[in-house]
């Protein structure tokens, strides 16, 4: 009955015109005013419903390139919505992606995120995670080392090492520190040698740093750093397989790059780390929040158009067959 109402509101038709022009039989009208809700709803959706033209925008832009096929949908959405592709809500692009076969191998119809660790940072430098990671270039050895920061998830410094000696580590965590002397973070790190020694340490107790390291047999704690790493593997070093130390530099470089200012990240509500970092997340998800309303707004617009030119066919049509 409210969806009566509702076409009623929109075309200023008369009741019975709109029970006479749906072929509504007395039956089922005496069955909808008894039911709480319709079951058989005439406009469900209608004013919302994603338009074609959206539709056909969220399938051209999916199909643009392979990073934009391989994305995961949710920061496929997020993409879509900062560069005025569309706007639509991550449901109602899923949806989409889903019937034209779009979803691709990003997605996980089981990802359910795990617990996160309890004490989560409240800023900018308020968590500073590090961790080393070996790297295997024509037989040999290479150690790379990071700072990043746990908040925004931006990479404040890198380096690949040829060695993992503690003096090497304590000069690159010194020369991080100095970089940013506003910061007094807590650097999180696991129990390796390089993190336990006297001189680390000491170099944290004399930049007011707080030294946290992981708890036992639980690296969800680093599990930031961790992440960093296997997706250094992953989407870096094993597809473009550096040979040489001068090229693994490059390699690295480039996605440290593509991380920290391009990269949609899942943690931060899929904004880039830099945005974070450099505080505009709240601007660009209000700018998102604006778009999304206005978008909806203007669907709801054409929806009303383009229904009432149904209604309006569907009376011309009853008034020559003499329905």
């Amino acid at each position: 009955m409210k969806d009566i109402e509702t076409i009623k509101e929109m075309t200023e038709w008369s009741r019975q015109s709109i029970i006479k022009a749906f072929g509504i039989t007395r039956q089922r009208l005496n069955r909808w005013e008894k039911e709480p809700e319709p079951s058989s709803p005439l406009t469900r959706n209608i004013p919302t419903r994603i338009l074609d033209e959206e539709e056909e925008s969220v399938c051209s832009y999916r199909t643009l390139d392979n990073d934009n096929r391989e994305l995961g949908y949710r920061k496929f959405t997020w993409k879509m919505v900062d560069n005025d592709i569309a706007y639509m809500s991550e449901s109602a692009a899923y949806r989409i992606l889903k019937r034209f076969s779009l979803l691709g191998k990003a997605f996980k119809p089981h990802d359910g995120a795990l617990k996160e660790y309890e004490s989560k940072p409240k800023g900018v430098h308020h968590h500073w995670h590090t961790d080393l990671a070996y790297v295997k270039l024509s037989g040999e050895h290479y150690y790379l080392v990071f700072l990043m920061d746990g908040f925004s998830r931006y990479i404040l410094g890198w380096e690949l090492m040829s060695d993992m000696l503690s003096t090497s580590v304590e000069f690159f965590t010194l020369r991080i520190i100095e970089k940013y002397p506003e910061a007094h973070p807590m650097i999180i790190h696991d129990n390796g040698v390089q993190f336990i020694s006297y001189e680390f340490k000491n170099i944290l107790s004399e930049n007011n740093c707080i030294d946290v390291p992981t708890r036992i047999r639980h690296p969800e704690t680093n599990g930031k750093a961790e992440r960093f790493v296997g997706l250094v593997r992953q989407e870096a070093l094993r597809p473009k397989s550096p040979a040489y130390y001068s090229e693994a530099i490059k390699v690295i470089g480039q996605y440290v790059d593509e991380y920290n200012n391009h990269r949609y990240h899942a943690g931060i509500k899929f904004l880039k780390p830099v945005d974070v970092f450099e505080g505009r997340a709240e601007q660009i998800l209000n700018e998102r929040k604006k778009k999304l309303a206005n978008a909806r707004e203007y669907r709801i617009n054409i929806n009303k158009q383009r229904f009432s030119i149904i209604l309006e066919n569907n009376s011309s049509q009853i008034a020559l067959y003499g329905i």
